[in-house]
């Protein structure tokens, strides 16, 4: 809640300001509603049931270096699937979430 309640908040402003500033409005019908209960319970489902059972067979010291490679996975996911090319900076940030997992997988 101490993440989700700052973001509604902050997601709520930028939202009126959108509205107040451009013609974007939503408009809400059953593809939308449909939409949206997708994205908040399917993915979330398989996603976490997948974490714990990855958890159970690694152990959470070896699955927490890998809850850092998220952004990764986000920027090749984005690329895949929304057509997003990587940029540089993209580059530069996995490198450095390699070498973060190299540096703290070290005895």
């Amino acid at each position: 809640m101490a993440q989700v309640v700052p973001g509604l908040l902050w997601s709520g402003l930028f939202t009126a300001a959108e509205w107040g500033a451009t013609d974007a409005h939503i408009v809400w019908g059953w593809p939308l509603a449909a939409a949206l209960v997708f994205i908040a319970v399917g993915p979330a489902i398989p996603a976490y049931r997948s974490w714990g059972l990855g958890v159970q067979r690694v152990g959470p010291n070896i699955a927490g270096f890998f809850s850092n490679l998220t952004p990764a996975f986000a920027a090749i996911f984005s690329a895949a699937f929304l057509g997003e090319m990587p940029q540089w900076h993209h580059g530069v940030a996995f490198l450095l979430i390699a070498g973060g997992i190299v540096v703290s997988s070290r005895r």
